[in-house]
């Protein structure tokens, strides 16, 4: 099974200040065979403009695809908020520039966003605050077509002034199921982010129990990205994810060009 890293973070977004270049030269020295830059666009982010300036993003990443074509393979993505109030706005900056991969998230519902100090959470009990999140994201993969595979399902389990943040899938399998059919219906993916195991110390986003799900429903697009921000991160727990992947029936993860599969 390939080795990639399909999320990555770079100074052109607006949470991360590291530098794509050393992001290569680790993932080369980790032995990854491909990876892809996937920095931010969300309109309308509560105190952060996560804006993306797309043709200086091209200009670099593409000098820097010639540069190190003989040592890896590297793709140029896009991480897009999905939100169903900026249907129109969403969909011209996708189409806008000739990405190879798009991830489809949801970071901010009804203009809240999530990172602690929250509104969202405001008056929820955390099976309604995870039950909004689901049904958003049910709501968001039904309508966007423009993404690739859904970012970290499980992301709402990093904040809420909650105790136990962790997820309990058996309160909310039945829209999950319904995003796996959804995405499995419209031949679109799920990452594993390993993000989760910094933030969970067990697994990444989601849980490998959904994977399985997703497995079972169906689901073969599948992508592991490391959500790094700082280049120390590029390529973590990718061979932990493979050997889940492996242990579920996965014959390999996919990789994209020009938002087709390869």
């Amino acid at each position: 099974m390939r080795k990639i890293d399909y999320h990555m973070h770079t100074y052109f977004s607006a949470d991360s200040e590291a530098d794509p270049k050393v992001h290569i030269h680790t993932a080369i020295a980790k032995g990854l065979d491909e990876i892809c830059f996937t920095d931010h666009r969300d309109f309308h982010y509560p105190e952060c403009p996560f804006e993306l300036d797309a043709d200086n993003y091209f200009k670099e990443l593409k000098q820097l695809q010639r540069q190190f074509q003989q040592l890896i393979k590297i793709k140029i993505g896009l991480e897009i908020g999905l939100d169903v109030e900026y249907i129109d706005e969403i969909n011209r900056f996708v189409n806008a520039h000739d990405y190879d991969y798009v991830i489809g998230s949801i970071h901010v519902i009804h203009q809240t966003e999530f990172y602690e100090p929250a509104a969202f959470f405001i008056n929820k009990t955390k099976e309604e605050a995870h039950r909004e999140f689901f049904l958003n994201t049910l709501e968001c993969v039904q309508t966007f077509d423009c993404f690739n595979c859904l970012g970290h399902l499980d992301y709402i389990c990093r904040y809420g002034p909650y105790v136990n943040k962790e997820v309990e899938h058996s309160l909310h399998q039945d829209i999950i199921d319904d995003i796996f059919k959804t995405l499995i219906h419209k031949g679109k993916g799920l990452e594993v982010n390993t993000s989760g195991y910094k933030t969970r110390g067990v697994c990444g986003f989601p849980n490998f129990e959904q994977i399985q799900r997703y497995y079972d429903l169906g689901g073969r697009i599948i992508t592991i990205g490391s959500d790094s921000h700082t280049s120390d991160r590029v390529g973590e727990h990718v061979e932990d994810v493979i050997k889940e992947y492996q242990h579920i029936g996965f014959q390999d993860v996919s990789t994209f060009t020009k938002r087709v599969r390869d």
